[in-house]
């Protein structure tokens, strides 16, 4: 007889789910690293490491797991002429379902709009 399974999901899979989700919500154009994201992509630009592809990066979104639930930072710019307070809901709503779907965490998104990708 075994005992009881324990699975932990670590914070960088986490963010590479909802990365994934954000990526495919209408009307975000990219996801957007604070500060601390883009100093930490341009020290990892001096670092062997191998290739990532594009929908397992994480820039833009920061997740941090915490037992069963996981919060979740998220900085996105937006295509002109999208509403921002209904993306930035869209986004939350659907990056907390992938999560819990994939993940099996209780998700707390926050959404940062920082750009608005202007026509040409």
């Amino acid at each position: 007889m075994s005992g009881p399974t324990t699975v932990s999901v670590s914070d960088l899979a986490v963010a590479r789910v909802a990365a994934r989700r954000v990526r495919r919500v209408p009307g975000v154009a990219a996801l957007l690293g604070d500060v601390a994201q883009t100093l930490l992509g341009l020290a990892a630009d001096w670092l062997p490491r191998d290739p990532v592809p594009e929908e397992l990066r994480v820039q833009g979104l920061v997740a941090s797991v915490h037992g069963h639930e996981t919060e979740i930072r998220v900085t996105v710019g937006v295509r002109f002429g999208t509403n921002c307070a209904e993306l930035a809901e869209r986004v939350r709503r659907e990056v907390a379902e992938e999560v819990a779907t994939v993940c099996g965490l209780d998700a707390r998104v926050r959404v940062t709009v920082a750009d608005i990708a202007l026509p040409v």
